[in-house]
């Protein structure tokens, strides 16, 4: 229950939520409309953080920020790939919170 409570804790905020779509919906692809959410990338997975600071209006040091909340919650991974850190969805994070949602035991 603590995984879930800081999941729901870091989505709470409107800034890392609009992250975390940008994240889900389609990893930063230019397509992306941060109004509906709706992307027309035709598959998801890791976004370089770069595509990502271009879609979430926030200054680079608060976008940081953000993403460090969202990966300390568990919600997201980064991995560094020479020059560039790629961020993806951490799906057994997520998997975890669905199963509490769903559960009425």
């Amino acid at each position: 229950m603590d995984e879930a409570l800081k999941i729901f804790q870091a989505l709470s905020d409107s800034t890392r939520l609009a992250v975390f779509q940008c994240i889900r919906g389609c990893g930063g692809e230019t397509a992306y409309d941060t109004e509906t959410g709706c992307c027309d990338a035709t598959e998801p997975g890791a976004v370089a953080l770069c595509d990502v600071k271009c879609q979430v209006p926030c200054s680079p040091s608060t976008l940081t920020h953000h993403l460090n909340v969202l990966r300390d919650a568990g919600i997201i991974e980064t991995d560094r790939r020479g020059r560039q850190v790629y961020v993806q969805i951490n799906g057994a994070a997520l998997a975890k919170v669905a199963s509490f949602l769903v559960n009425t035991k």
